[in-house]
């Protein structure tokens, strides 16, 4: 997407005093990429999606696996109704989020070519200020895969231990964030209900659910760790 930004501009972005002619084409040019490009988010969304879904509950997955073992388990994971319904609940944020990332991302660099070549910017000042434009829109994907991930896990998490008949866990908060919410914090050590999580700030919240949460938990195994 980058690259195609990057190539359209340079053939078609005004090289000196901005004529009607020479913007027509910038804009005739603009619109096909972004029609091209939310065409193929479209397609290519719920393909990424599906994959992250299944990489996130592969390794939750085996991560819950590893914990039971160390308490003496030994279990086999099998697709059940209430996985798939979890996986599906993942899948569905997760495509529109992906979209959301390169709608915003493409709106971002309309607005930065229009204000360029409205402020008779050259094309090095515009590449420049499509840096930043990029910038943003990494950072946000990289906060986002985070951020969903720790939902995925908590959603997997949850349903795996339903299946299991485990109906405590522990709340662990991470330590990791620099502005960590209260509630999250004095939650750290404490049970909450598997089915319905820790009631904090007026809502019940499972853990790695809220915004930038990272806390994670322990399950309790009534008669090895209680």
């Amino acid at each position: 997407m980058r690259a195609d930004v990057q190539g359209l501009l340079e053939r078609h972005y005004p090289k000196g005093i901005a004529q009607d002619s020479l913007t027509d084409g910038l804009q005739a040019a603009l619109s096909a990429l972004l029609r091209y490009w939310l065409a193929r988010l479209d397609k290519l969304a719920p393909q990424i999606a599906e994959v992250f879904a299944n990489q996130s509950a592969n390794h939750t997955e085996r991560a819950f696996q590893t914990a039971l073992r160390e308490a003496g388990f030994t279990v086999r994971f099998r697709a059940t109704a209430q996985q798939q319904t979890a996986l599906q609940a993942i899948l569905g944020g997760n495509v529109s989020l992906i979209r959301s990332i390169g709608q915003q991302y493409l709106n971002r660099v309309e607005e930065s070519v229009w204000r360029s070549v409205n402020a008779g910017y050259n094309m090095a000042q515009l590449t420049r200020e499509l840096r930043k434009d990029y910038g943003i829109s990494e950072r946000r994907a990289a906060f986002i895969a985070r951020d969903q991930t720790n939902k995925a896990k908590a959603a997997i998490e949850k349903s795996r231990r339903q299946e299991l008949g485990i109906t405590e866990a522990i709340w662990m908060h991470s330590h990791a964030g620099k502005e960590p919410r209260p509630s999250h914090v004095a939650a750290n050590g404490k049970r909450f209900n598997v089915s319905k999580g820790m009631y904090l700030d007026g809502k019940w919240v499972q853990p790695g659910e809220e915004i930038n949460c990272r806390c994670t938990s322990r399950s309790v195994i009534k008669g090895f760790n209680t």
